[in-house]
């Protein structure tokens, strides 16, 4: 479980800088795909961070400010195409999750040090495919919210507007 949370914490954490286990190996190939891991979750924490420091000034902005419509307004387009994006890959993760899981990765990594061999990499052990289906649940939340979000901000600028 130590070598688990210590996976996790890595990914998660942009200031821990290496990951190591203390009780199993680690492959040169696996440490790869651990920092690619760990960059695609510093983006979607800098894309949260942006969004949530756009809606703040948004919120606490009293003037008609054209800059903010015009950021909230393009945000509700670009959260169309999220949605229909994220609607498929549920659909399809629902059918068929491993398929779906491979694609996903074919998608988001440039080579294949994400099939980990249990002999060589035995943290692959530790982490099941439940627990990759709700990260994804997870992160289809998140992005649900988001979309929500947008989209009520969006309608109350355009009511605004008349």
């Amino acid at each position: 479980m130590d070598n688990y949370k210590r996976a996790v914490y890595y990914v998660q954490n942009p200031f821990i800088k290496e990951l190591k286990f203390n009780t199993i190996p680690i492959s040169n190939f696996a440490q790869i795909h651990f920092y690619e891991v760990k960059r695609i979750f510093i983006a979607l924490y800098i894309f949260s961070i942006a969004f949530i420091i756009v809606m703040i000034i948004k919120v606490l902005s009293k003037k008609n400010d054209e800059f903010g419509k015009n950021i909230i307004n393009s945000f509700s387009k670009s959260t169309n195409i999220i949605a229909l994006i994220f609607i498929f890959v549920s659909v399809s993760s629902a059918i068929d999750f491993d398929k779906t899981f491979y694609f996903f990765h074919k998608i988001f990594f440039r080579n294949n040090y994400w099939i980990f061999d249990p002999a060589i990499d035995p943290i692959i052990n530790a982490l099941p495919e439940e627990l990759f289906a709700i990260e994804l649940g997870l992160i289809v939340a998140v992005l649900v919210i988001f979309t929500i979000i947008i989209k009520i901000l969006s309608r109350k600028i355009k009511a605004v507007r008349g």
